[in-house]
């Protein structure tokens, strides 16, 4: 499990300045659309990726320093679901 934790920090130090880049990068779409609603969750999605990246880091640590190993691994997998929320999202985007 620490080894998992450790491969974890090491892909979030890489991929968090990515994340935030993704994010601040993505407020362009709300110029493709006039489903502004739409466009604002996509927007709003990925910028808190990097944030929940950040924090899930931190969590499972915390959880595999209190003994919760499988709190630990639910939680560092966590900023999955943004992931997949945000290509579902590209996926189903309105046309204009």
């Amino acid at each position: 499990m620490k080894l998992l934790l450790i491969l974890d920090t090491a892909a979030s130090v890489l991929l968090i300045p990515l994340a935030l880049f993704w994010g601040l990068m993505s407020g362009m779409s709300t110029t493709t659309t006039s489903n502004a609603a739409f466009a604002n969750a996509y927007v709003l999605i990925n910028l808190t990726l990097p944030v929940a990246m950040l924090v899930c880091l931190i969590a499972g640590w915390i959880a595999f320093a209190v003994r919760r190993e499988r709190i630990a691994w639910i939680v560092i997998f966590l900023p999955l679901l943004w992931v997949v929320a945000s290509v579902v999202m590209m996926a189903n985007w309105p046309a204009t």
